[in-house]
């Protein structure tokens, strides 16, 4: 039996190498708990507790749960809980006394329906031997045949609702209710966003739950048929527990702890100080290089213009110094950019010039009746150029 779950894709959908220190070598790399983590799972347990004590027909009073809040708090408080600098604890816990003030007030008496399941643990079966794990903070029979699947979020920026649109957890979750429940017409997917006291909802058709059952074996197949592994530097990497042994980052770890002294001697870090040196070096040379070619470009060009002629020989190389003509338009967004594509529309020749793609415009100009060339033109600039072409000068 092959088991899978959000966390577990997402995880290889973000880096494929995390995905196999995490879930195939089983790495046992502990990272310092984010205080976002920590206060997520305490206001998880106190809506955990809410509901199950609701289950067994006792509605606990908006203290009772303050209460076991501060207590499971204090209780489960460690040094190594990371928090952003200047901000202490204290800070953190008033958070989620509000939090939970703010949803019991909203919900209370909590009659928004028949509660079915409490962080559920369950599995889909994706396919023969395949499972995906269900975990549902809140399962309710809004009525008959209409599911809730309900989540509590502590997003600190409020996510957009096309975001929800695309989310697979949720949906993912739906297909089990579907599957488990035969009278259900409806499942709606609710995500609670406690920072704010908003909640979000969103449904999903039976073609797309199917679509997206077919896009997670694909996702799956992928995992499976993985041999590289190769890392992928994102963001991501800032909150990730196994940089020092990732290849991507572990030369930062082993040199970040030497003394000065040492850190400069390091074969390391001696090699891409000299590249960078070099590739600086490189970049002022190719500037220069590039100052003096245009200007021998213009040289050339006035030669050409002083003396008549298009062709000028070296000893063995010549150039050749075409002069063409370019059209450029009003830049997107001006009101003249607006009335030029009007008017090509109203002209019907707006397919002819590609978007007002500029050489597809000019050579489509040319054919164009004298009369609606000129109603164009008044909107073009025309530009002379050059073009400096080297060749082998071979006599002929």
């Amino acid at each position: 039996m092959t088991d899978y779950s959000h966390s577990k894709l997402t995880c290889f959908e973000d880096c494929k190498l995390k995905y196999k220190f995490k879930y195939v070598d089983k790495e046992d790399i502990e990272l310092p708990e984010a205080i976002s983590l920590f206060l997520g799972k305490r206001v998880h347990e106190v809506f955990e507790k809410l509901y199950r004590d609701l289950l067994k027909e006792k509605l606990d009073t908006v203290d009772e749960l303050i209460d076991f809040y501060n207590d499971l708090w204090d209780k489960t408080w460690h040094k190594d809980v990371k928090m952003d600098p200047g901000f202490k604890q204290e800070h953190y816990k008033k958070q989620g006394e509000r939090f939970i003030r703010d949803y019991y007030k909203t919900y209370h008496p909590f009659n928004q329906g028949r509660i079915i399941g409490v962080e559920t643990e369950y599995k889909l079966e994706l396919k023969p031997d395949y499972w995906y794990h269900v975990r549902i903070d809140l399962l309710l029979e809004k009525s008959k045949g209409h599911y809730e699947i309900h989540d509590y979020k502590t997003y600190s920026k409020m996510p957009v609702q096309s975001k929800l649109e695309e989310d697979r957890q949720l949906a993912l979750y739906s297909i089990w209710v579907r599957e488990n429940f035969k009278d259900a017409k409806k499942v709606k997917l609710v995500w609670h966003l406690v920072v704010f006291d908003k909640e979000l909802t969103t449904e999903r058709t039976v073609s797309e739950l199917k679509e997206l059952k077919k896009e997670i074996l694909g996702v799956i197949s992928q995992v499976e048929k993985e041999k590289k592994f190769e890392p992928t530097v994102s963001g991501l990497c800032n909150w990730c527990e196994y940089q020092q042994i990732c290849p991507a980052w572990k030369h930062k770890y082993k040199t970040m702890e030497l003394p000065a002294n040492k850190y400069l001697k390091e074969d390391g870090v001696k090699l891409v100080n000299k590249y960078a040196e070099v590739y600086a070096q490189k970049k002022k040379v190719e500037q220069e290089l590039d100052k003096e070619l245009e200007d021998l470009k213009e040289a050339l060009i006035k030669y050409s213009k002083d003396h008549e002629v298009n062709t000028i020989f070296g000893s063995d190389k010549k150039v050749s110094v075409k002069e063409y003509e370019s059209v450029s338009v009003p830049s997107k967004g001006t009101p003249e950019r607006t009335e030029l594509e009007e008017l090509l529309h109203k002209l019907k020749k707006w397919q002819e010039v590609s978007g007002l793609d500029t050489n597809a415009l000019k050579k489509a100009v040319d054919d164009w009746p004298s009369d609606i060339r000129r109603k164009v033109e008044k909107y073009f600039e025309i530009e002379k150029n050059h073009r400096i072409s080297l060749g082998k000068n071979d006599g002929e």
